[in-house]
């Protein structure tokens, strides 16, 4: 009997070895450590050429340490630093930007599904926006207001964008300054790219990129502007976009062609990315 139990015991044993090597790690063994992977994407500037492949403008954007656009600078056509300020929490709060030599101020504030913009201007005069943000956090409503020294406002514009079902700005109306009539309206359509805006500020690609249209999903195939008038509406700008594609879908460059009722100007802009 005793034999017998000594048998059981040390087959015991020998399958609890068995069973506890599976979780066993020798000193000798490499753990694999997983980093977090960064894929943001950060444009680092934009250049503009003409048909003639000149320069005429030049975009740089500068990074703080938390990867916060710090500063932008246009140079060419226009000349202009932009200077950011941030909340502790990483919320754009203010900007400042200077042009021959004067400033002009802004700052924001956010209330629920509202942010209002406040410019002040060289001239000490004060100008508001308020972009109202819908329920997918897409800026689909501006208004415009002149402000007087006394706090009255007066309405000067309001601008609808409308969404489509893949977040893109399918239509753009500009509204009269009250009421809902359409003074005018822009249509874009879109093939398939990798917005190079996608990981910027909302803001700040809302209102210092907006010719570039940062604020879609995709950039834009074509835009096409036509303004209401007493009779049918008179075709205003046509814009077609030509991209060069990277690997990862996001431009290299565009074509952009402008047509209008005195004939067509092409630039080209390229993207250049952070590493």
């Amino acid at each position: 009997m005793r034999k017998h139990f000594f048998y059981i015991v040390v087959s015991f044993l020998a399958l609890s070895f068995v069973a506890c090597d599976d979780d066993i790690i020798s000193d000798d063994e490499l753990v694999e450590v997983i980093e977090p992977v960064d894929d943001l994407v950060r444009l680092q500037g934009i250049t503009i050429e003409d048909d003639a492949a000149t320069v005429i403008q030049e975009i740089e954007i500068d990074y703080d340490e938390d990867s916060l656009i710090r500063q932008i600078t246009f140079s060419g056509m226009e000349n202009a630093l932009y200077t950011m300020t941030y909340a502790i929490n990483d919320r754009l709060i203010a900007f400042e930007k200077v042009h021959n030599g004067q400033t002009t101020s802004n700052t924001l504030n956010y209330n629920n599904n509202l942010i209002t913009l406040t410019t002040t201007f060289p001239d000490a005069t004060v100008q508001q926006k308020e972009l109202s943000i819908d329920f997918q956090n897409r800026i689909n409503f501006v208004r415009t207001f002149d402000s007087a020294t006394n706090g009255s406002r007066t309405a000067t514009d309001q601008t609808q964008y409308v969404y489509s079902q893949n977040f893109n700005v399918e239509r753009i109306n500009d509204l009269r300054p009250t009421g809902n009539s359409i003074e005018s309206t822009t249509e874009l359509t879109y093939l398939f790219n990798n917005n190079p805006f996608r990981d910027m500020n909302d803001v700040i690609r809302f209102l210092i990129f907006e010719e570039f249209v940062p604020y879609t999903r995709y950039l834009p195939a074509t835009l096409e502007e036509r303004f209401n008038s007493n009779g049918p509406p008179v075709d205003g700008r046509f814009v077609s976009y030509d991209y060069t594609l990277q690997e990862d879908d996001f431009p290299s460059s565009r074509t952009v062609s402008s047509t209008t009722a005195t004939g067509t100007q092409t630039t080209v802009e390229t993207f250049i990315y952070m590493p």
